[in-house]
């Protein structure tokens, strides 16, 4: 299995994948600070109103005063929970239940901490003219540790409020991994699919290179020196051109039909009273996007089994079309039916090609070939119809 195997790009990309995830994990489970500090002053906030409002509504009594004790309640309640959230950014486990059970253990003692300051402001601080009254009835139900159990009541009472916040938390955080997850996977998707692109046009140009080295040999053998030297410039031309091309890149069908005449040049040196050439591709389809190099396999399959096993005249034949949103391409050799076909699915040409078109566009483009009606044969792509980003 060599670099360019599809399996083994997958696989790489799928390692890299699996080997990045510890480093982003974390920081990709935490919310933006800002977003989470302002929703802890918001909250408290939101409930210093909501109680003060209440309490004036029914007519309670020495409510000024009592703002002020609320309001140092308060911030010991946004100290506490800001505390929760440090401790949660620190803490993060893989599993969301693994973090929501982190997220209500660390609530419990930050939730104790807050009753015990809200204990010694109303009670030993601040004391109301009822305090004594309820400290009574507390001691007479729990004479021993009634301090412990108005903690422990009132830390039942604020639970819900610390947790509702820490599992508002966690579920965002966790919302926002999936969600990074999800853009690196596409991205290293994309990455993969890219190289696999790569990889198949890279192909092409040892293939061609292959078959045009083996004209050039058999010019040189017949001592056709003429030829051989055009062949060469042509090659030089063809080899320089291609190279320099992305291999990601789209071009026009205009532009990726000049590239074929330019091997069509070499081939036609090999060939030179018995190649013809024709080109149908209407006005409103040259500036049609198509990968680039597309159609070279295609091309050298015609003249592969088309001219080179024959004595006479070969026509090689390009359409474009257009049906149903698609570009429809077609290239067909008119060869006598006794030339033999070659087998369905061997070869790396078209191969190729139907691999380039199937990474890209996915099943909405494909290739197939076979004999055409008039004995020869033809090869047929479609691929989505587009004008823009070439």
């Amino acid at each position: 299995m060599n670099a360019s195997d599809p399996r083994l790009l997958q696989r790489d990309t799928r390692a890299r994948l699996l080997a990045a995830a510890p480093d982003w994990r974390a920081s990709d489970a935490r919310v933006n600070p800002r977003v989470a500090i302002g929703s802890i002053v918001a909250m408290w906030l939101l409930y210093f109103l909501i109680t003060t409002g209440l309490a004036m509504l029914s007519g309670a009594p020495d409510q000024w005063a009592f703002i002020g004790r609320r309001a140092i309640v308060v911030v010991a309640g946004i100290f506490c929970t800001f505390v929760l959230y440090q401790l949660l950014q620190r803490v993060q486990p893989r599993s969301f239940g693994a973090r929501l059970a982190t997220a209500m253990g660390a609530a419990i003692p930050l939730v104790i901490v807050y009753a015990t300051v809200n204990l010694l402001v109303f009670f030993y601080w601040f004391p109301s003219s009822d305090t004594h009254k309820i400290i009574a009835e507390v001691q007479a139900k729990f004479p021993v540790a009634w301090e412990t159990v108005l903690i422990l009541d009132s830390s039942i009472r604020w639970y819900f409020f610390f947790a509702v916040w820490a599992a508002l938390y966690v579920a965002f955080g966790y919302a926002n991994e999936m969600r990074a997850v999800e853009r690196r996977a596409n991205n290293y998707r994309l990455e993969a699919k890219n190289a696999q692109l790569r990889a198949l046009h890279y192909q092409v140009n040892p293939h061609f290179l292959f078959n045009t080295l083996n004209s050039l040999s058999t010019l040189v053998m017949r001592g056709s020196k003429a030829e051989a030297e055009a062949m060469i410039m042509n090659l030089s031309a063809f080899l320089r051109t291609s190279l320099a091309i992305d291999p990601e890149q789209f071009v026009s069908l205009d532009e990726e039909i000049a590239l074929q005449r330019l091997y069509l040049d070499i081939e036609q040196a090999r060939f030179p009273d018995r190649l013809q050439v024709e080109v149908e591709v209407p006005g409103d389809l040259e500036s049609a996007c198509v990968p680039v190099l597309i159609l070279q396999p295609i091309i050298e399959n015609a003249l592969k089994y088309g001219v080179a096993p024959s004595k006479g005249k070969i026509g090689v034949r390009l359409t474009a079309s257009h049906e149903y949103g698609l570009l429809v391409l077609r290239v067909e050799n008119d060869v006598d039916a006794s030339v033999p076909m070659p087998e369905s699915g061997t070869g790396l040409g078209l191969g190729n090609v139907r691999e380039r078109l199937l990474t890209r566009y996915g099943p909405s483009a494909g290739c197939e070939w076979g004999r055409s009606d008039g004995g020869g044969f033809f090869v047929s792509l479609w691929l989505p119809l587009s004008r823009e980003g070439c």
